[in-house]
């Protein structure tokens, strides 16, 4: 499993699209939503998407500022069979 933290950083007044926006990725979830446009947010790979992926599709989210990679964590897939990746 590959999954990353990341801190994103919207306009205030855009910050419950932007959240909204985010949680309907898939492989993403919105952890916290601050009134000052901070937000706290995961993505996990998934069989056709790669967190990092994910990441860079946050930054063309209208009314993202900047996003910030600031966790990360690849641990293996016990039990897992390993599955082919869309290039």
């Amino acid at each position: 499993m590959n999954g990353i933290g990341v801190l994103v950083h919207a306009l205030p007044e855009q910050v419950a699209d932007v959240a909204a926006a985010l949680a309907a990725m898939p492989g993403v979830d919105v952890h916290a939503v601050g009134d000052d446009g901070r937000l706290v947010v995961t993505a996990t790979d998934l069989a056709d998407r790669f967190a990092s992926d994910s990441l860079m599709a946050m930054n063309h989210v209208p009314g993202v500022l900047t996003t910030s990679l600031v966790y990360h964590a690849c641990e293996p897939d016990l039990g897992a069979e390993p599955e082919a990746r869309a290039a």
